[in-house]
C-alpha cells in the first residue's frame, strides 16, 4: 500500500469519479484505475462501487475513509518536517520571553512567523527574566529572550546579547517624589517600590530592590500600570513608557541612577542547535533594539 494510492482513493471519492481523480492529480485515467485496483487487491476488499463513470464507497470503504485522510495528513507532516530539517527550520519551537519589549512588537512577530514559517509549531510563554534562565536550564523551553542579569551565572546555558534596553526609574506626576529637586537613596527607601516578582525552587521571590516597602508583580507592564495608578515608584524599560512620558503622566526620578542601560539577549542551552526561525527572530530583535535605542 503506497501513499499515492491512498491519495487517488480519496480524490476519487471527493470528485465522484476516476476521471475526476485523474484530472485533480494530473494522472491518466488508466493510471488511477490501475492504482485503485492494486490498492483493493493489496487490502483484499472492494473499496469502491463503480457505476458507469461514477464511484461511491462500499461499506468497508466508508469505514476506512477517515483513517485514510489521517494517513495522508501524517504523510504530509512527515515530508514537511524532513524538508524543514534539510533547510534548518525548526518543526516546533518553545519560546520563553519577558515583557521588556512592547506587546505590539510581539504581536507583529507572531503574525510574521505565521506567514514566513507556516509549518513550524510555536509555543510562547511570558515569564520574568529570572525565571527564563531556569526554564532553559530545565529544558522547559528551547530558547528564551529577555533582559540579561548583570552577575548571575549558569553553568549549562549560554547568552547572546542582542542589544540594550534603557531602564528608567519613574513615578506618577502627582507622587511626592516629583517635588524633590534631587532624589537620594534614602528618599526611595521611604516610599513603596513596585518591584519584579518571580518564582524559583524556593517559592515566590522579589528581584533586587531599594525600598523595604514594596509591591511585587510578575510583568513589567504590571509594574508600569501600578506606577500609573500612583501605587509607588518603579524601574521599567523605557520602551514601555514613551507614551506616558510624552504626555507627562509619568516622570523620571531626579536620581543619579534613574536611567541605566541593561543588556537584552537570547538564552539557550549550551548544546542547542540554532535553527532558521531562531536566527530570524534574533535578527528581528536586534533590529528593533537598535532602532529604539534611546
Amino acid at each position: 500500500m503506497r501513499s499515492i494510492q491512498i491519495e487517488m482513493f480519496l480524490a476519487a471519492i471527493e470528485t465522484g469519479s476516476i476521471a475526476g481523480a485523474a484530472r485533480e492529480l494530473n494522472k491518466s485515467r488508466t493510471t488511477v484505475s490501475a492504482a485503485l485496483s492494486a490498492l483493493e487487491d493489496n487490502l483484499g476488499v472492494e473499496l469502491l462501487i463503480r457505476t458507469g463513470n461514477s464511484v461511491t464507497l462500499t461499506e468497508v470503504g466508508q469505514i476506512i475513509h477517515d483513517d485514510c485522510e489521517r494517513l495522508i495528513q501524517a504523510t504530509h507532516d512527515i515530508k514537511t518536517k524532513c524538508r524543514q530539517f534539510e533547510r534548518g527550520i525548526e518543526s516546533a519551537l518553545r519560546i520563553g520571553r519577558d515583557d521588556a519589549l512592547p506587546e505590539e512588537f510581539w504581536r507583529a512577530i507572531v503574525r510574521e512567523i505565521s506567514q514566513n514559517f507556516p509549518d513550524t509549531s510555536i509555543s510562547i510563554y511570558i515569564a520574568p527574566p529570572p525565571e527564563l534562565y531556569e526554564m532553559v536550564e530545565e529544558n522547559m523551553v528551547d530558547v528564551a529572550y529577555g533582559l540579561l542579569p548583570g552577575a548571575r551565572a549558569f553553568s549549562r546555558i549560554s547568552t547572546k546579547e542582542l542589544g540594550q534596553v534603557r531602564m528608567m526609574s519613574v513615578v506618577h506626576k502627582d507622587h511626592p517624589l516629583t517635588q524633590l529637586k534631587r532624589v537620594q537613596r534614602a528618599d526611595l527607601e521611604r516610599f513603596t517600590e513596585i518591584a519584579l516578582a518571580y518564582v524559583d525552587e524556593d517559592g515566590l521571590k522579589v528581584s533586587e530592590r531599594i525600598s523595604p516597602h514594596y509591591i511585587a508583580l510578575p510583568c513589567y507592564e504590571h509594574l508600569r500600570d501600578a506606577v500609573l495608578d500612583g501605587s509607588g515608584w518603579s524601574n521599567v524599560p523605557s520602551v514601555l513608557l514613551q507614551k506616558y512620558l510624552r504626555n507627562g503622566t509619568l516622570q523620571v526620578l531626579r536620581h543619579s541612577s534613574a536611567m541605566q542601560w541593561q543588556s537584552y539577549g537570547e538564552i539557550t542551552a549550551m548544546d542547542t542547535r540554532i535553527g532558521a526561525l531562531s536566527a530570524w527572530l534574533c535578527d528581528k530583535l536586534e533590529t528593533y533594539l537598535v532602532s529604539n535605542a534611546q
